[in-house]
């Protein structure tokens, strides 16, 4: 393995926040292919980097990172063929010794796409960024997106709303707030959500524009099981009327239903 090739594909994963993870290898007992040191990147699919020692316990760790997406550090032990162990994983493998893997989050998991990079938009970016929430303003101005201060994000896309799977990575960890210009293309926004996986959804409107959105959605054929994911009208209630204070009752609400599971 070329450090430099390591490195400079870490440097590439995080400046644009790609899901990206390293698993090194902390401490070996006994014979194990592994020894401590060893370090792999591992991205959400595709790209691998590096070295764990092969074999059954390096596919079992890409398998963990990947279907888990875990958000947080964690540690993994291995039994390398020496018996079931309390907290270990078993494998088949027959080297008789054990392993440790310690898994690191590279990338911000907490993505906050804000379409709509209006007064609120901006307003709730940089209240989003001060949460630690990594934020990607999607507008079809582009001036206005010029002239939206790095305070408010932390990347920006120019888009006609066409499109936006093209933009949005649509996972378990996405959390999407709605809030177009005029509320123009907020349905042809939510549509294009609807289906797709995130961890939070919310649209802004008063109730008349929400219900209005929805029964024409629900004519197009989307189910009322579908619209009941959406957190619209978007916010915790505080009678909430300037941009700051709007964003506050978004960011509530976000948090609320991260930390809290309340829907």
């Amino acid at each position: 393995m070329e450090h430099n090739e390591y490195y400079n594909k870490l440097i590439e994963y995080q400046e644009t926040n790609r899901p990206l993870w390293q698993a090194i290898i902390t401490a070996t007992d006994g014979s194990s292919p592994a020894k401590a040191g060893m370090k792999m990147l591992i991205s959400q699919s595709g790209m691998l980097i590096g070295n764990l020692g092969g074999g059954e316990m390096e596919h079992a760790i890409i398998a963990y990172v990947r279907d888990n997406q875990p958000d947080q550090a964690l540690q993994l032990s291995f039994s390398l063929g020496s018996g079931s162990l309390s907290g270990y994983t078993d494998t088949s493998m027959i080297c008789g010794g054990s392993a440790h893997v310690f898994i690191e989050v590279l990338h911000n998991p907490h993505r906050l796409y804000i379409i709509g990079a209006g007064h609120c938009g901006k307003a709730l970016g940089k209240l989003a960024k001060l949460c630690g929430y990594w934020v990607h303003l999607i507008d079809n101005r582009e001036d206005i997106l010029q002239s939206a201060p790095t305070e408010c994000y932390h990347a920006y896309s120019h888009s006609d709303y066409h499109d936006l799977s093209s933009i949005i990575e649509f996972n378990p960890q996405a959390r999407i707030v709605i809030m177009t210009h005029g509320h123009i293309h907020d349905k042809q926004v939510l549509q294009q959500c609807l289906r797709r996986e995130f961890a939070y959804l919310g649209m802004i409107g008063s109730g008349n524009k929400v219900n209005q959105t929805f029964d024409n959605l629900l004519s197009q054929g989307f189910t009322a099981e579908d619209l009941a994911k959406v957190h619209a009208p978007i916010g915790i209630r505080i009678g909430s009327q300037s941009p700051y204070e709007i964003a506050v009752s978004i960011m509530a609400e976000i948090i609320r239903h991260y930390r809290l599971g309340v829907e």
